[in-house]
């Protein structure tokens, strides 16, 4: 992953170098890329709800940061966004912008990246989302395959447990790609990776764990312990549930699977997860155990864009190596 380190400058805001690139550049007050970049903090501290998280992020001071934002909203001549000691909110005139200030970032990236491309040097930087599970199976593996290829593009890990965050994120431009399950009615552009099949994971001390597959039946008589997002249970893992008559453990419910599994562990409970999820958490759990279920579940790993047609040259790279990796790993 590429870090900022931020630097004081005699004469301009502030400098950052990013390595593997090693560029430093040096902002003047009044020069258009000082604009450019007010909206990529502006961004950032959206995104991020605080000057300093922005300022952590993009290698700058957070005095800087404050300065650049006190800028820019001189120049627009209104508030973008609410500060408090908690972090930062957008304002309704900051929702208003923000959309916009995606698009002239955004172009201004692609401007770089082609400038780039011609002069026959691969740049650029990546926004990659998924589930943090996701994150570690599947992406990180994919980085470091993509980043041994194209060392100076630059790429960040965001994480979110809501298919439906991540769907917003892909159309909103937070996220160029994401690698998420299909949910019913999706409508970003997308690609279908890999059909995984869902296993009941459960305590090896359990009964159920002497058995080669787990009936819906069996599962009947045993409380399911379920991952949660904040937008609701997953959708095709809540209609197996109602389908089979399934009973969920109504006390306890965790938006990460590692707390999950933890609790697991604890109780006579099972849980359903993806083999992908399941190979990467096992060796965490040695008290855990996974068995097929019957009837099968599954799921659509699928990777997603706003459109395939709009990709930048390196986000069409790293769809290649993700394909390349499911394709040697997940089939």
């Amino acid at each position: 992953m590429a870090m900022s380190i931020a630097a004081p400058v005699t004469g301009c805001l502030s400098a950052f170098c990013v390595p593997g690139k090693l560029r430093c550049t040096n902002y003047r007050k009044n020069g258009d890329h000082m604009n450019i970049e007010k909206y990529k903090v502006f961004l950032t501290a959206a995104r991020k709800g605080s000057f300093i998280q922005a300022a952590r992020e993009l290698g700058y001071t957070p005095s800087a940061v404050t300065q650049m934002m006190n800028s820019l909203e001189n120049e627009c001549g209104f508030s973008l966004l609410q500060r408090s000691n908690k972090g930062v909110v957008l304002t309704k005139e900051g929702h208003a912008i923000l959309p916009y200030a995606r698009q002239l970032v955004e172009v201004e990236e692609r401007l770089e990246e082609q400038c780039e491309n011609i002069k026959g040097i691969h740049l650029g930087r990546l926004r990659i989302a998924g589930f943090t599970s996701t994150a570690c199976a599947i992406i990180l593996p994919v980085v470091e395959r993509f980043q041994e290829r194209y060392p100076n593009i630059d790429v960040d890990i965001l994480e979110e447990n809501s298919p439906k965050a991540l769907a917003e994120w892909v159309r909103s431009g937070v996220a160029d790609i994401t690698i998420t399950t299909k949910q019913p009615d999706y409508e970003n552009e997308w690609i279908l990776l890999n059909v995984n099949p869902y296993v009941a994971v459960l305590s090896k001390e359990n009964p159920l764990a002497r058995k080669d597959c787990i009936t819906a039946e069996e599962m009947q008589i045993s409380q399911v312990l379920m991952f949660r997002s904040r937008h609701g249970l997953e959708s095709n893992v809540a209609e197996y549930m109602k389908k089979y008559q399934l009973q969920p453990l109504s006390t306890f419910t965790s938006n990460c699977n590692y707390v999950m599994l933890k609790k697991l562990e604890q109780t006579s409970c099972v849980s359903l997860l993806p083999v992908y999820m399941w190979d990467f958490y096992a060796p965490m759990h040695p008290g855990l155990t996974a068995r097929p279920i019957s009837p099968p579940l599954s799921c659509d790993i699928i990777l997603t864009v706003a459109s395939f047609g709009e990709c930048s040259v390196p986000a069409r790279a790293f769809i290649e190596c993700t394909k390349e990796f499911v394709k040697d790993s997940l089939t």
